[in-house]
């Protein structure tokens, strides 16, 4: 694939997009970065306020899910994290990531035209593949059992990189472009997210955005298997509940629901999916 180059963007470049409530982040761009949410949580430690946003192009120790790392090349991605200080319950945490994933999809369909799907929780995945991953760090006020901030990363892929992507997760991972993308892509793309992230986030705990999550499901009519402890099943997914659980019909017909971190879903949903994406 083309490897392309951006013009260099400043915080004010992406000020100007930004509109609503999205208008009162405070931006900083950066070439190059350890982790955006490792500087972001020494941000919020030191006091940052709610709204405070780093952009890179590059991170040199990207963090993803259950401690693995996330690829973060420089020139073909774009890598965001925020600090908010959430005054609802910390139960009510998962729908931070649940709005970031409508908000991401949304604005990958502004920048290319496309449909992006959610692959519960909030992986978003474009014809099959997996194009963006969200991140949320939390840190709990104990004592008044409430959150003191939650550090929210995103990292969305626009193109491979040269070579292609590393081996272990070249079969799931995938790109928004194929070849190079327009030259402010990058600054749009970030604009985009922000701007519809904050206008959902301002609005919680209205969840007015989980039709839309509902409507971009990824798993839905799939045959999944699930990992829960020690144990491995099977069932079709149903949909999503407005507590954000997983529903599924086990082959001997009862329907369970599953929360967030109860079970991994495996890739045994890959090959169905891009087939589903073949035919229509």
């Amino acid at each position: 694939m083309d490897r392309f180059t951006e013009r260099d963007f400043t915080t004010a470049d992406v000020q100007a997009l930004l509109m609503g409530p999205a208008r009162a982040a405070h931006v900083t761009v950066e070439s190059c970065v350890g982790s955006t949410n490792d500087e972001l949580k020494a941000r919020a430690e030191a006091g940052a306020a709610e709204g405070e946003v780093l952009i890179a192009r590059q991170q040199t120790a990207g963090k993803g899910r259950l401690g693995r790392s996330f690829y973060s090349p420089k020139g073909t991605g774009l890598y965001v994290s925020l600090v908010l200080r959430p005054a609802f319950p910390a139960e009510q945490a998962l729908l931070i990531t649940t709005a970031a994933a409508v908000a991401v999809a949304e604005a990958i369909d502004a920048l290319t035209g496309r449909r992006a799907k959610i692959k519960w929780v909030n992986d978003v995945y474009l014809e099959g593949r997996k194009v963006c991953g969200i991140l949320a760090e939390a840190a709990m006020d104990f004592a008044h059992q409430r959150l003191r901030y939650v550090v929210l990363g995103i990292g969305v892929n626009l193109l491979e990189p040269p070579g292609g992507f590393p081996e272990d997760i070249r079969a799931v991972a995938g790109a928004l472009f194929t070849q190079a993308p327009p030259e402010d892509a990058l600054c749009r793309l970030a604009a985009e997210i922000l701007n519809r992230f904050f206008g959902y986030y301002w609005a919680l705990p209205h969840t007015g955005f989980m039709a839309e999550y509902r409507a971009r499901s990824l798993l839905d009519g799939l045959t999944v298997r699930f990992a829960q402890g020690s144990e491995t099943f099977t069932g079709t997914a149903l949909g999503v509940d407005d507590e954000v659980r997983l529903r599924v019909r086990l082959p001997d017909g009862t329907e369970r629901c599953f929360a967030s971190g109860e079970v991994t879903v495996e890739k045994d949903f890959l090959r169905q999916l891009r087939d589903r994406e073949r035919s229509g």
